[in-house]
């Protein structure tokens, strides 16, 4: 019987129901995004940094030690958060023994999963080293292991990230679309779960912090640009102009032109309002 070398490249180790095409190393940075066409099955690997990740309509933040699963044929953007450079790993596999492998293990499209400083870690890692060893045939039935092993921890309550990258989130994209489905998606948990532990955390709500941020920026182009007030709506993250004025006028108690209209005068006038309490203080002596 012929021995079969696993680590000549040219094995044919594509015979496997379940193997890996190709294992990537890539770099983000905040001023461009990578575009994912996935040829392939695939897991995307966090091992450092933190990224913002939109594929289907769903958008998810993974940090150092987070990855995610993607089905055959989807697309995805990628792009780190800003202020941080964000290392990747991007393992493509196929075969047709994928499917059903998958549907046995219950994986399905966008699931998370944590390979930090747990077994899967070990796992992981002692796979790409294989891989990378050119022993292909090996790491590729090493796989099939790894995601019995995914499995298996599902049952763990891993929440993808912290509050606290939630809450930069926010302040950074603000002027996007954000609501609370979106949000605890970003979380990984149910609406009712994140909303209890962002309030606990913080002291306030999600939304009420979403509006306080937007509400800042709206009072900020406000008084130092000539947006009309409609452009400022839209550039705070308010499709519609008669909700961000019933929202600012809750908050500051007056429309957005009255309180451009009424900080024109203070600025304007900045010694008005000490100049009375003069007056009326030298009327009392």
């Amino acid at each position: 019987m012929k021995n079969t070398k696993l680590t000549d490249k040219t094995d044919n180790y594509r015979i496997l129901s379940v193997y890996i095409d190709n294992i990537m190393r890539k770099t983000e940075n905040h001023e461009q995004q990578t575009r994912l066409v996935l040829d392939c099955y695939t897991i995307v690997i966090v091992r450092s940094g933190k990224i913002h990740i939109e594929e289907s309509g769903q958008q998810m933040i993974l940090r150092k030690g987070d990855a995610v699963f993607f089905e055959k044929g989807k697309m995805a953007i990628g792009k780190a958060l800003k202020g941080d450079e964000c290392w990747i790993m991007i393992i493509q596999f196929d075969g047709e023994g994928v499917p059903g492998m998958l549907q046995y293990l219950h994986i399905q499209d966008g699931e998370r999963f944590n390979v930090s400083g747990n077994v899967l870690a070990a796992e992981l890692d002692s796979m790409i080293q294989t891989w990378e060893a050119g022993e292909y045939f090996r790491a590729s039935v090493m796989l099939q292991s790894l995601f019995l092993t995914i499995h298996d921890i599902r049952g763990t309550d891993y929440r993808s990230l912290d509050l606290n990258t939630i809450y930069e989130y926010i302040q950074e994209h603000y002027a996007e679309p954000l609501d609370l489905n979106s949000l605890s998606h970003l979380y990984g948990t149910s609406v009712s779960y994140f909303s209890r532990a962002f309030k606990q955390h913080f002291g306030t709500a999600p939304m009420t912090f979403v509006n306080e941020v937007r509400m800042h920026y709206a009072r900020l182009f406000l008084t130092t640009t000539e947006m009309k007030v409609q452009e400022i709506a839209g550039h705070c993250g308010f499709e519609k102009m008669e909700y961000f004025c019933y929202v600012f006028k809750k908050v500051e108690g007056c429309t957005p032109s009255q309180y451009r209209l009424n900080r024109w005068h203070t600025d304007k006038n900045p010694c008005t309002a000490d100049s009375g309490l003069k007056m009326e203080s030298g009327g009392n002596l």
